[in-house]
């Protein structure tokens, strides 16, 4: 028998419905429904609980082989999960640019490092402030979506979000090479190769 037939005689056995069951194992009735119709298979954790459920091995649920399987695909899970974790948090850490003092200001002969705010007011909230508060917005705005999402796992979401945060950042990169600011520029290019890398492994996992 496979699993699914296994879980679902175990159930049977002791005389527990699919949302009992569910209920047990703090899942939904729909995750169990797949389990036992091999639509879907368990996490390392709720196989535990079920073996815990039903005081049986998890070598008795699973081959050896299927362990194998079922724990590289929650390895692989785990390291695009925590990729894309780490993708959110560096969009996120965007709104350190509007308080660092990373953008030059005329002071008089001189050049002094202020903060994004100061350098609207010394531009007159011209096109460069506008273009660089804009950026900074979009990518704190699309970090806390792409955490969001991995808070609630939706895993259909979180990966056209963390492209769209890459995306974003070129452009974030392009335009603040545009306005010649090149401390936040090469601040922010650093996060963008850290996000190349990070981007790599998730697809390498």
């Amino acid at each position: 028998m496979d699993f699914g037939e296994k879980l679902k005689a175990l159930r049977t056995e002791r005389g527990l419905t699919q949302e009992q069951l569910a209920a047990k194992l703090y899942v939904s009735r729909t995750a169990v429904s797949k389990w036992e119709t091999g639509g879907g298979s368990p996490n390392l954790d709720s196989l535990q609980a079920v073996a815990r459920l039903f005081d049986v091995s998890v070598d008795d649920l699973l081959s050896t082989d299927d362990l194998i399987v079922l724990a590289r695909d929650e390895r692989r899970s785990t390291a695009r999960s925590n990729g894309f974790l780490a993708f959110g948090l560096l969009d996120v850490l965007a709104v350190l640019f509007a308080f660092l003092p990373l953008y030059g200001v005329r002071d008089g002969s001189f050049v002094r490092m202020a903060s994004l705010a100061e350098y609207g007011a010394s531009v007159g909230l011209g096109v460069s402030f506008v273009c660089i508060a804009a950026a900074v917005g979009a990518l704190v705005a699309v970090g806390i979506v792409e955490l969001a999402c991995v808070w609630r796992d939706a895993r259909r979401i979180v990966r056209p979000m963390a492209f769209a945060g890459f995306a974003v950042q070129v452009a974030a990169v392009v335009m603040l090479t545009a306005t010649m600011q090149p401390y936040a520029t090469t601040l922010l290019f650093a996060l963008l190769v850290a996000k190349a890398v990070i981007g790599y492994r998730i697809l390498r996992s």
